[in-house]
Order: structure tokens, then sequence, then C-alpha cells
């Protein structure tokens, strides 16, 4: 049970590179963007804290760079700077599904925000605001929010079931 959340989120993150872009290939206007495995660690961020949400966020966010970006460390720093900012939250914020679901949906607008945003400083993507917007942003948040949705109850069962496990453990 120790390896299955790592496990969990390679297997995502295969799939959003791979299947992902077979299952649903992109149309003209629209760029659906899946941040799937970087929902899952904003998850680890609200539910093990700020410090694995980190470690995570590291790790990804390297495996990110170096299969998918030519740039590399745009991805690792914002990664692990996001999911070490998404688990900074009070402990009532895991008992909420709707503030969870929000902070999973902001934490990953702000990931698309952020990328963009170091793309365009250094002249690196040459996409107006409104167009980004228009045809990444919003499809993109549409389909994480979705996600998000759709594992909030395994997600918040796994979590459960693993802090009961830690609890086994030191007894």
């Amino acid at each position: 049970m120790r390896y299955l959340l790592p496990v969990l989120i390679a297997f995502v993150f295969l799939f959003e590179g791979t299947w992902f872009q077979v299952l649903f290939p992109a149309t003209g206007e629209i760029v659906w963007v899946p941040r799937f495995a970087f929902v899952m660690v904003v998850f680890v961020s609200i539910y093990k804290g700020a410090v694995p949400g980190l470690i995570y966020g590291l790790i990804l966010g390297f495996f990110q760079d170096v299969v998918y970006s030519s740039l590399l460390g745009i991805y690792m720093f914002s990664f692990a700077f996001l999911g070490y900012s998404g688990g900074i939250s009070y402990e009532t914020v895991k008992n909420r599904p709707l503030l969870v679901i929000l902070i999973v949906i902001l934490v990953v607008s702000a990931l698309e925000y952020l990328t963009y945003g170091i793309y365009h400083w250094i002249d690196y993507t040459s996409i107006p605001f409104t167009e980004f917007v228009t045809q990444r942003w919003v499809p993109s948040m549409i389909l994480n929010g979705a996600f998000a949705i759709l594992i909030f109850t395994p997600m918040r069962k796994l979590f459960n079931r693993l802090q009961q496990e830690e609890r086994l453990k030191q007894v």
C-alpha cells in the first residue's frame, strides 16, 4: 500500500501523455491540456501536507520537463512551488469537498498562468493572452476540474486508508 500513490501518479502521468492524446485528439481551436497527475499532486498536498506536495511536485515536474518540455526547470519549479502552496491550508479544508475541489482548480489555474507567464516572459511563446485564455485555459480548467471531481472520493478514501495504516504502524 505504501507505493500505491507514487505508482498511481506515474500511471496517470503516462496516461495523460499517451492515451489521452489518442482518445481526445486536439482540434484546431481548442487545446485540451490534461494535468491529471498534477491534480493528484495537489490532492497529496492537501491531504498529506505541503512538504509531501513539494516533493511529489518536484519529482513530477522533473519528469514533465524531461519528457515533454524543451526547457528544463520550468515545470519542476512550477509543480514544486504550487504543490507546496496547495498544501498550506487548514485542517478543516480536508473535510469540505467543495473547498478541496476549489483549491485544486485554483492551483491548476495558477499552474497554467505561471507557465504561460514564464514562457511569455522569456519570449518562448508568441500566443496573445486572450487567445491563451480562450483556447487553452478555459478548456483545461473544465477538463481538469471534471477530473478532480471524478477522483475526489477515491482519493479521499485512499488518503484515509493510508492515514489509518500509518496509525497502526505507530501502535
